[in-house]
């Protein structure tokens, strides 16, 4: 039962989560991120991804990316969680279209200006489905790709569309550069507005295939896309525990601190009990995803399904203990509250990794 117990970090791993956080801290504080929110215009971050090169985590050196595996993404994204900074140009660009791209033959090559920060490309699937279910709505003849795809993270403003396209019992990943009359994309305002989401509309768009991924090579890339959700939904949760534990704390009723009832230890033990099995999980299925395990992709959707709602039990929590300041737009809270909740659906629900689960456990 080794997997159970905390993740440990080794020494360089622990440098580079303090690296992130304090490039977080400095570039994108919730101060900072409340202006681009009211400004709605996130490009301030996506600035500051490039800036660090954080695009490029868990991307092989040779690849052209800064190394590292999915525990040093996995940490990556907890960082950005806990901060609730404006991730999706990483999670659609760095875990969506460079992980699939990557896993083919010189995949690489065609997402180049993305990883050197010239260019931001996308996963054109839509959000609240697995992404290796592709884009079903999408035909393709002569080269020619049309259709729509809703609900697609971070389309707005993205210079390549990765779409990748059902064949047979895996997907073909089709290129689209974005920017001619054949390339429609309608920004969709969600209730998450750190995150940009569009629908693409495809009218005889030129594509350029790029190569077929198995159902293997499918299943294993977007499992490392459920891990990410997963991974940030543990920042998340935690930064939301913290922010409670220190509201509690100083809330004074009936003469005592709101922090010495009962009740309200019994609501923080049960998140704090929630956060540890989501960061045993998480990072369980990170080592086993890197490692190549056999059940490496089993476990990445155990952690999608039990982080995602254990940081969408925290924020309950969390709005609960906060009282009425908590529903508040001039508390932070509500930034942390709406992500949570935006995390538990995004690139599919636990409902739908369940009966994944189900299926290959076959407990039908």
């Amino acid at each position: 039962m080794e997997h159970v117990m905390r993740f440990a970090f080794n020494e360089e791993q622990e440098m580079l989560r303090d690296a992130i956080r304090v490039a977080l801290q400095r570039e994108a504080g919730l101060d900072k991120i409340r202006r681009w929110v009211d400004a709605a215009d996130l490009s301030p971050f996506d600035a500051c991804a490039v800036g660090n090169a954080w695009v490029g985590i868990g991307v092989a050196e040779e690849l052209g990316g800064q190394g590292g595996g999915r525990v040093e993404q996995a940490l990556m994204f907890e960082e950005l969680g806990r901060a609730v900074a404006p991730s999706g140009v990483l999670l659609a660009g760095a875990g969506g279209a460079l992980g699939f791209a990557v896993r083919l033959p010189g995949g690489a090559e065609f997402l180049r200006e993305v990883l050197d920060g010239e260019g931001t490309g996308v996963l054109c699937v839509p959000a609240g489905r697995p992404a290796d279910e592709g884009a079903l709505q999408v035909q393709v003849a002569g080269g020619r790709l049309s259709g729509v795809i809703p609900m697609v993270l971070e389309a707005p403003g993205a210079s390549h569309l990765l779409v990748p396209l059902p064949s047979g019992d895996g997907l073909d990943l089709w290129l689209v550069p974005d920017g001619g009359s054949d390339v429609d994309i309608k920004p969709r305002r969600m209730i998450d507005r750190t995150r940009r989401f569009g629908d693409v509309r495809l009218q005889q768009a030129k594509g350029i295939r790029i190569g077929r991924l198995d159902r293997g090579a499918a299943q294993d890339a977007n499992a490392v896309i459920a891990l990410l959700v997963a991974a940030e939904s543990l920042g998340l949760a935690r930064r939301m525990l913290d922010m409670t534990v220190e509201y509690v704390g100083q809330r004074v009723q009936f003469g005592v601190p709101v922090a010495s009832f009962q009740a309200v230890k019994h609501a923080a033990a049960e998140a704090l009990v929630d956060i540890e099995a989501a960061h045993s999980g998480v990072y369980y299925a990170a080592w086993a995803l890197q490692e190549g395990q056999a059940d490496g992709v089993l476990h990445a959707w155990i952690a999608k399904a039990f982080a995602t709602e254990a940081a969408v039990r925290t924020a309950d929590r969390a709005l609960l203990l906060h009282g009425a300041i908590g529903y508040t737009w001039e508390h932070d809270l509500q930034l942390f509250y709406k992500r949570a909740k935006l995390n538990l659906e995004l690139f599919g629900s636990p409902r739908s990794y369940r009966e994944r689960m189900a299926e290959v456990l076959a407990l039908h």
